[in-house]
């Protein structure tokens, strides 16, 4: 890993439930000593993308880190096009939806739409990077994969979050098969023991799997009848997105649906 690697790796600490962090926090979380965290952090401190709190002196993001995301809002305009479509798979399930980009072993969320429908709905973590085994977004992803590089890619640790979490590559690589075989993945109480995720994998414009889109329900409005409903829609809905990245899909035949025709 570079210096610039490591140095940006202080970014990922940041999330809504870890608004600011301290230098000593942030050595024990990045597993580094206290004098190289503390050159990482005056270096993004001068350079705006972290502020220091006069007072605590903790860190939090800082100007350069609006800024960046501004530019990227209004010079990348597709998004406002995904967002339509995310938007209508809310209305047409009634469920949270959200798209993720495949970053660093996990997916890392880049947009969120929670329903309306519903006084209870799953809430998603926008920092939060989910898991590649443990969430459906994650198993959708590696579907469009062939099994050779999905099993690479899952050759890390494969954390436990609840009783339910899939830990064995064997059983990891099960759910993938079946998920390439029906063009989405299903996984109930694998990352958050009371939701059901179901979710499909998007491509970019070198046809190439970039991550996934996906719906969140509470375990207690999912049944057979609910995934024979929406499993379609959240298909639609990645072929859509797909499209809008620049992929050039058919409609009767993705890349993940060629791999699994094709026994990847």
């Amino acid at each position: 890993m570079s210096t610039v690697d490591k140095a940006l790796s202080v970014l990922d600490l940041f999330s809504e439930s870890r608004p600011s962090i301290g230098l000593s926090e942030a050595s024990r979380l990045l597993q580094r000593d206290k004098a190289t965290v503390q050159r990482y952090l005056a270096v993004l401190n001068e350079r705006g993308f972290l502020e220091q709190d006069p007072l605590t002196r903790a860190y939090h993001l800082g100007p350069a880190v609006t800024r960046l995301a501004l530019v990227r809002d209004r010079t990348y305009p597709v998004e406002v096009s995904v967002r339509k479509r995310l938007r209508k798979l809310v209305v047409d399930t009634g469920e949270t939806a959200h798209v993720s980009h495949f970053q660093k072993g996990g997916l890392s969320e880049v947009l969120i739409e929670e329903t309306t429908f519903n006084g209870t709905r799953v809430y998603i973590d926008p920092a939060e990077l989910l898991p590649l085994h443990a969430s459906a977004s994650g198993i959708a992803f590696l579907s469009a994969k062939p099994m050779d590089e999905a099993a690479q890619l899952l050759n890390s640790l494969l954390n436990r979050y609840t009783h339910a979490t899939p830990t064995d590559l064997d059983e990891v690589l099960d759910h993938v098969r079946l998920a390439k075989e029906r063009r989405y993945a299903l996984m109930a109480g694998t990352f958050e023991i009371d939701v059901v995720g179901m979710a499909a994998p998007i491509f970019d414009f070198g046809n190439h799997v970039c991550g996934a889109v996906a719906v969140a329900m509470p375990v207690s409005r999912f049944n057979k009848d609910v995934e024979r409903r929406n499993h379609s829609r959240v298909i639609d809905t990645a072929e859509d997105i797909s499209r809008l990245y620049g992929a050039n899909l058919s409609r009767d035949e993705t890349p993940a649906k060629r791999e699994a025709c094709l026994g990847a």
